[in-house]
């Protein structure tokens, strides 16, 4: 794990003490917008120089009042905490809005349809290059690459999923498809189960996903979440990454191979 997420997964178990629903989360999202927009405000909520209490105080200061209870204290939490840099204090904040949506899902036994939402709209964005632009596109505002993913979901998933739809369409540093695959690492993180990374040539049928899944929860001791990346220049086979290991069986390893040993 790099050390941007152990600085933010460290602060997990603290965050969990305080319900983030989805009021919570949306306050959440939009502090991490303000921040966004006003650096110095973000330097100062993590200003190494100033006491954790001094930060704390500010980030009161700031919100409450304008947020609910629950939504200002895990800033002012994360305010108090020494972070690497502003922006991790900026990433920490919207870690937990995410989480928060994840914990709501789960707790209401409905994260497992949300983690199969947010995987088949990676897969739709991923196979359409055309989408992919027009929500990559920073020429286009936030409120319209919103509408854009709002079309695609509205009244089709989970209000949970629906948020976190939206919010990716913010994606500071990643597209959009990749940030959802970091909202389902977290989620995997709450169902503790091990992410499998599946990459095909075309999609798999239900019996062979059951079979691919029983067998890597086999190897691993526990429970297993497929994710999979449709990618047509692998050939056939497949290659599934399982933390660290790479598991290699796709036509175009194999090929590649060949050639190696040719040459």
């Amino acid at each position: 794990m790099k050390s941007h997420d152990v600085a933010l997964s460290s602060f997990d178990v603290t965050a969990d003490a305080t319900r983030v629903d989805e009021q919570a989360a949306g306050e959440l999202f939009a502090v991490v917008d303000l921040l966004e927009e006003q650096p110095p405000l973000r330097r100062a909520l993590s200003d190494p120089s100033a006491s954790a209490a001094d930060r704390q105080a500010l980030a009161n200061r700031l919100f409450s009042g304008r947020l609910s209870v629950n939504a200002v204290t895990i800033v002012g939490e994360i305010a108090g905490k020494a972070w690497p840099s502003a922006r991790v204090l900026v990433d920490a904040i919207e870690r937990q809005g995410v989480r928060g949506l994840l914990r709501t899902a789960r707790d209401a036994g409905k994260l497992e349809s949300v983690q199969e939402e947010l995987t088949q709209l990676a897969a739709t964005i991923d196979g359409s290059p055309e989408l992919a632009d027009a929500l990559r596109n920073r020429g286009r505002s936030l409120a319209d690459r919103r509408a854009l993913i709002a079309r695609l979901v509205t009244g089709k998933v989970t209000p949970v999923a629906a948020l976190l739809a939206s919010r990716a369409t913010a994606a500071r540093s990643r597209t959009v498809a990749l940030t959802l695959r970091a909202y389902l690492g977290l989620a995997a993180e709450l169902a503790r189960e091990t992410i499998a990374r599946v990459t095909v040539a075309r999609p798999l049928d239900v019996g062979r996903i059951a079979r691919l899944r029983n067998a890597l929860e086999a190897q691993v001791g526990g429970r297993v979440f497929l994710q999979f990346e449709v990618d047509p220049n692998v050939l056939g086979g497949m290659s599934v990454a399982l933390g660290s290991e790479v598991y290699e069986s796709t036509i175009a390893a194999r090929l590649n191979d060949a050639r190696r040993l040719l040459n």
